[in-house]
């Protein structure tokens, strides 16, 4: 099988004196978390479909029961299975846009055809429902979305989240929707997520964006029997996701709510300083996010957005990411999880590149 390159994710490893190109938070320290760390504990395998304490405390979180989780190597891990699990060559795959591209080219290297539906800029990034129905064949084997959306920060209100459940019902598809963004929504209410309101509906997320990537836990939320068989495709790829991670993982889901209080706190500095930058720049627009550690503004010039990013990694020694990695010219993704020390100075030298332009 043939995959195309992540470009996002190879971008990301670009060494910038800036680094604004990422989508989470200021990352957390170990003794934040642990500081008493269990040294004693044996380094063997748990259970491979996840502790019943994890499980509790994801289907706490979700208001749903633990059978209907998996614990899973990250959120990326999830997807791939997932993915592996449901999809098959000929199947028909209908992603939203923009779009955080892991799972399209999953699908892609699986033999499937891909469609896309809209988010619209100038409607505050709302789903086109008439362009996902009219993408809609007799093939559509999944639906795939991210709520909150990776990049814009938008989140679907219940209304439209249940519109789109309507489309995927009468097609018979699955409702896939990466929910790695959950706990970043400024007004503190997690964003509709489709099981159990929709049989078919399937959730995906992890720990990392509270602030720990390194553990590397995540999970996929269903119903039973579709649980059952993404435990059995587990047994094929990683088998058991990492012990001491589940451990870390468990401790940070119980202060989950100190956490996402520190998080907002920083998510929301940033964002009204890239508001009132903005609106102080000549040539840059944006719809602030409701969710989310990034900004999504656009910008006039007429340069595509990865020649500008390379630009401003050359000349600045800026890392933000290309609009284009996401499916969208024109646009750039900043981090408003970052200090405010260095979104202050990257806006500083974006200015000053966007000047000469």
């Amino acid at each position: 099988m043939k995959i195309e390159p992540f470009r996002l994710e190879r971008w990301l490893l670009e060494q910038a004196e800036i680094d604004l190109g990422g989508g989470g938070v200021t990352k957390l320290q170990l003794k934040d978390i642990l500081p008493d760390f269990d040294l004693s504990m044996v380094m063997k395998y748990g259970r491979t479909d996840g502790s019943d304490e994890l499980k509790s405390l994801v289907a706490e979180w979700y208001s749903v029961e633990p059978r209907n989780i998996l614990i899973t190597s990250g959120t990326s891990e999830a997807n791939l299975i997932l993915n592996l699990t449901l999809l098959e060559a000929g199947d028909h795959y209908i992603t939203e846009n923009p779009k955080f591209e892991q799972t399209t080219r999953f699908a892609e290297m699986l033999g499937c055809k891909v469609n896309e539906f809209n988010l619209m800029e100038n409607k505050a990034w709302t789903p086109d429902i008439d362009e996902l129905k009219e993408a809609v064949t007799g093939k559509t084997k999944m639906i795939f979305l991210d709520n909150p959306n990776n990049p814009s920060g938008a989140v679907l209100s219940k209304a439209e989240l249940k519109a789109i459940i309507d489309v995927a019902e009468d097609s018979g598809a699955y409702l896939h929707c990466d929910n790695a963004l959950r706990g970043s929504e400024l007004s503190g209410k997690p964003g509709a997520t489709p099981y159990p309101e929709y049989e078919k509906g399937v959730t995906t997320g992890s720990i990392s964006k509270l602030g720990a990537t390194s553990p590397r836990i995540g999970w996929i939320i269903g119903n039973e029997k579709l649980i059952k068989r993404c435990w059995e495709m587990k047994d094929y790829t990683t088998l058991g996701h990492s012990g001491i991670g589940e451990y870390i993982a468990v401790e940070l889901l119980k202060q989950r709510d100190r956490l996402i209080k520190r998080n907002l706190e920083i998510s929301k500095r940033n964002i009204n300083d890239l508001d009132n930058w903005i609106k102080m720049s000549a040539g840059t627009y944006w719809r602030p996010p409701d969710a989310g550690f990034t900004g999504f503004p656009g910008y006039t010039a007429e340069i595509s957005s990865e020649k500008l990013c390379r630009g401003l990694l050359k000349e600045k020694s800026l890392l933000l990411s290309p609009g284009s990695y996401f499916g969208v010219e024109g646009h750039l993704r900043i981090n408003t999880g970052s200090t405010s020390d260095a979104l202050s100075e990257g806006l500083e030298r974006l200015g000053e590149y966007l000047a000469t332009l």
